[in-house]
């Protein structure tokens, strides 16, 4: 066989999937924006997010809950994502005391509150939100950091130079298997009833 004969004879059994690649052309690629360009996670745990509303817990969504640190504006924000449409369900600044004080939930040791401007709707709005952790362990991180980033921000604000700048993490989105309580409400013995 000829060498032309052979090329022929190579593009009459071309890989499909290669073939349809070399068919798509004149397309480019976009950049995708997130909102959190400039901002390292220092923060990230899966939870699940309810906001209250008409007297009763509700809830928003699963997903990764993260503090983010914009190291130009020196400012930590909390920004959490529902896990299967990515939808935000969570996005506010965390602030300094009375707003955004944590406070256990009734009945269970995994679970905390707290009220914020929450923008995940596109505007500022007064939310009282709850996150409920798999553990006892992981809310008791979480309190940890979010105070630490109060801390952060208060001191940020006052113009404070020997901030204390937490480690970063790897921010990788994974989506698991549902290991957060499911169809409960924010208490843990199921009362959706306020504190």
């Amino acid at each position: 066989m000829s060498a032309e004969e052979e090329k022929k004879h190579d593009i009459d059994y071309a890989d499909p999937e290669e073939d349809a690649k070399t068919k798509v052309s004149g397309l480019t690629d976009v950049k995708v924006t997130t909102g959190t360009e400039g901002e390292n996670c220092i923060y990230k745990q899966r939870v699940k997010l309810f906001r209250f509303r008409d007297n009763q817990w509700k809830e928003r969504g699963v997903g990764n809950a993260k503090l983010l640190r914009n190291d130009n504006e020196k400012k930590i924000r909390f920004v959490m994502r529902q896990e299967k449409t990515l939808k935000p369900v969570g996005n506010f600044l965390i602030s300094e005391l009375p707003t955004c004080e944590l406070k256990p939930m009734a009945n269970s040791d995994k679970a905390y509150m707290w009220v914020c401007n929450d923008f995940s709707d596109g505007e500022a709005a007064l939310e009282k939100l709850a996150a409920r952790f798999k553990s006892a362990e992981a809310a008791e991180e979480f309190k940890k950091i979010f105070e630490a980033s109060q801390v952060f921000n208060k001191d940020a604000k006052d113009g404070k130079a020997d901030l204390v700048w937490a480690e970063t993490v790897e921010d990788i989105e994974e989506v698991q298997e549902d290991d957060i309580d499911t169809n409960k409400t924010a208490d843990a013995d199921g009362e959706g009833g306020a504190e």
